[in-house]
């Protein structure tokens, strides 16, 4: 098997395979890991895309694959998942729902069971909230939920890919946090490659080889060819498809991949001499204008910081302005938040374009057997499994291939 990519998708995909196949992964970087490594500023572990967070913690899909494989990454979940600031008040979430009028919250328990059978029309989230909500907290709470968590406005998720999310929430639970970020991960997984003699190449792939409708290996982009009936591509939908030699694959197929629309999004890190937040889940700023979530993630790992320091993430989705307008406005808020107190803007990331938050938006991913090249699949963030959110979608998809080819 030859996997294509060295990202978390690529090395959950050969964390898992290769206890029972031959393994060779390309990786055009010195360092895998992709968007979920660390690298060092000043001290602080940032991170090259994810925040330092697993979307269900020790009890999700991601979880479960490190538990297989034998991953020694210790995760800790969050308690509480979250609280809300609103009008100035931190709230739970029992809180906040005792805020709102008794309609609203039998509303609330009526949705909740019709989102777990998927008893929902097929429109958006906001058409079908607003039509049913009139307290404008509640909205808040969506616009910062779904923003934190996908990168996408309640008007552009459907309320079916919507239920999926929530039905993985009561299945796996809330959020968790790994000892050394997201580096600690790789470093568990880049353990068990090597254990399992995992054969990494840091080289660029050019282009597949295909015969015949399927797939017999790769070519390197100084011409070295090495060959395998099995590879699995982990850069993407559209980059896969500029992989594949001209006219193999049809106009149809490659109008469906470039419609998929992907979500940007900008993430701040600051830092602060004194705790911000008191507890170790996600703080939801609902008075907000732009960002949508801050953690800080050294209630739980302090060494991803120099000692004495806090290290803090906040989370927006790309808005209408231009990325330095967008940052100003994402800095204001957190200064607004936190006023009168110890807070020093470490850097600025943005993700879009080519280097998106997700390649595919939530509800827009294929399968990963969509190509129409036998033996070539895909995984990464464009073919996150059903209601899977950010890594824990990857991994949902990792797993759902691995199903298949067992199968096979």
């Amino acid at each position: 098997m030859i996997i294509v990519g060295g990202g978390l998708g690529g090395l959950l995909s050969a964390a898992l395979f290769s206890r029972e196949r031959k393994v060779t992964v390309f990786e055009r970087s010195r360092q895998l890991g992709g968007r979920f490594r660390n690298f060092d500023r000043e001290g602080y572990a940032l991170t090259t895309g994810a925040l330092h967070m697993l979307p269900h913690g020790s009890k999700g899909p991601l979880a479960e694959i490190l538990a297989t494989v034998g991953a020694r990454c210790q995760i800790v979940d969050s308690n509480p998942y979250a609280t809300f600031l609103i009008n100035g008040q931190e709230m739970r979430f029992h809180d906040v729902r005792k805020s709102l009028s008794h309609t609203d919250r039998l509303r609330i328990s009526k949705l909740l069971l019709q989102m777990r059978y998927m008893n929902v029309p097929d429109i958006s989230v906001e058409e079908y909230m607003t039509a049913r909500f009139s307290d404008p907290i509640f909205m808040k709470f969506l616009k910062c939920f779904l923003g934190w968590s996908l990168s996408l406005p309640p008007n552009e998720l459907g309320m079916r890919d919507f239920s999926e999310i929530i039905r993985n929430f009561l299945k796996y639970g809330g959020p968790g946090i790994p000892m050394g970020g997201c580096g600690g991960v790789v470093s568990a997984l880049t353990d068990v490659l090597k254990a399992n003699d995992v054969e990494v190449i840091h080289r660029k792939v050019g282009s597949l080889i295909i015969e015949g409708g399927s797939v017999r290996g790769i070519e390197t982009t100084d011409g070295d060819e090495y060959y395998d009936d099995i590879v699995i591509s982990d850069i993407g939908a559209k980059a896969t498809c500029d992989l594949c030699p001209g006219n193999t694959l049809e106009k149809t197929f490659l109008g469906k991949v470039g419609c998929i629309r992907p979500s940007g999004g900008i993430k701040i890190n600051f830092s602060s001499d004194e705790p911000l937040i008191s507890h170790n889940g996600i703080f939801f700023p609902m008075d907000c204008e732009r960002v949508e979530g801050i953690v800080e993630v050294t209630n739980v790992d302090p060494s991803l910081a120099p000692k004495g320091k806090h290290l803090l993430m906040s989370h927006q989705t790309l808005g209408p302005g231009s990325i330095t307008s967008e940052v100003k406005k994402g800095i204001s808020d957190i200064e607004e938040t936190f006023k009168g107190r110890d807070i020093d803007i470490i850097c600025a990331q943005s993700y879009f374009g080519k280097n998106p938050v997700n390649h595919a938006s939530q509800g827009e991913d294929l399968r990963v057997d969509s190509f129409p090249i036998g033996g070539l699949y895909v995984v990464g963030d464009s073919v996150k499994g059903a209601g899977g959110i950010e890594v824990d979608g990857v991994a949902l998809g990792v797993l759902d291939l691995y199903s298949k080819l067992a199968k096979a």
